[in-house]
C-alpha cells in the first residue's frame, strides 16, 4: 500500500486513508477482539461493503470528519484507522474515534505515539480546543492508554452496550488543549 506521512511522532506517522486497504479493514472489523470494542459485534461486514465504505471515506469530502491511517515508520505497515468526527470549527470541538486496529499490534508501544500525533494535528493544525471520546467500560486497556495521555472521564452511561451476554457502561472522556499545556506536554 502507499502511504503519505502527514504528521510524524516517535515510531509512527499519520497518513490519509488508502482505499486499497479494504481487505485488511474487512479482516479487522470482523475480528471479535476489535468489533466488540467499536460497537460492531452484531455487524457482518463483507469485503465489497468495506471496499465501498473506504472508497467513499478516503475521499475526505466531509468537512465534519477527518480520518487517518496510523502507520509504523519502520515497515510502512498500517496499524490502525482513526478518525475525528463531529468537528465543530465554531466551538472548536470534535470527537476522537480509534475505529479499528491490528489486533496483533494493539498492545504495543505505538499507542502513545499515535494519540500524541493525533492531538498534535488536531489541537494545532485544526486549532481545536476540546476533544472527547467514548469507550466501553470493559475496554480497560484503552481506558488506561487514554488516561496516560491525559484524557479524563467526565461522564458515564450505565448499561448502554450489550456485548457477550452483558450490559456494559459507556464512558465519556475528554482533553483540552490548555490541559495538555498545563502538564507541560509537548505538542510538537
Amino acid at each position: 500500500m502507499k502511504y503519505f506521512p502527514k504528521v510524524s511522532r516517535g515510531k509512527i506517522y499519520l497518513s490519509p486513508i488508502n482505499a486499497e486497504d479494504y481487505e485488511l479493514r474487512t479482516k479487522w472489523v470482523n475480528d471479535s477482539r476489535i468489533s466488540d470494542g467499536i460497537n460492531q459485534t452484531k455487524a457482518i461486514l463483507s469485503i465489497n461493503k468495506e471496499k465501498e465504505f473506504l472508497e467513499e471515506y478516503s475521499k475526505d469530502s466531509n468537512s465534519k470528519t477527518k480520518a487517518f491511517a496510523i502507520i509504523n515508520k519502520k515497515n510502512d505497515k498500517m496499524l490502525w484507522i482513526t478518525d475525528l468526527w463531529d468537528i465543530n470549527h465554531i466551538d472548536q470541538t470534535a470527537r476522537l474515534g480509534v475505529s479499528i486496529w491490528d489486533a496483533e499490534e494493539h498492545n504495543k508501544w505505538y499507542w502513545t505515539d499515535a494519540i500524541n500525533a493525533i492531538l498534535l494535528f488536531w489541537f494545532h493544525t485544526l486549532n481545536l480546543l476540546n476533544i472527547d471520546l467514548h469507550v466501553f467500560s470493559f475496554n480497560e486497556w484503552a481506558i488506561r492508554c487514554y488516561e496516560k495521555v491525559w484524557f479524563k472521564e467526565y461522564g458515564r452511561r450505565k448499561g448502554t452496550h450489550y456485548c457477550n451476554w452483558e450490559f456494559r457502561d459507556e464512558i465519556y472522556m475528554d482533553i483540552t488543549k490548555s490541559e495538555r499545556k498545563k502538564k507541560n506536554l509537548k505538542l510538537n
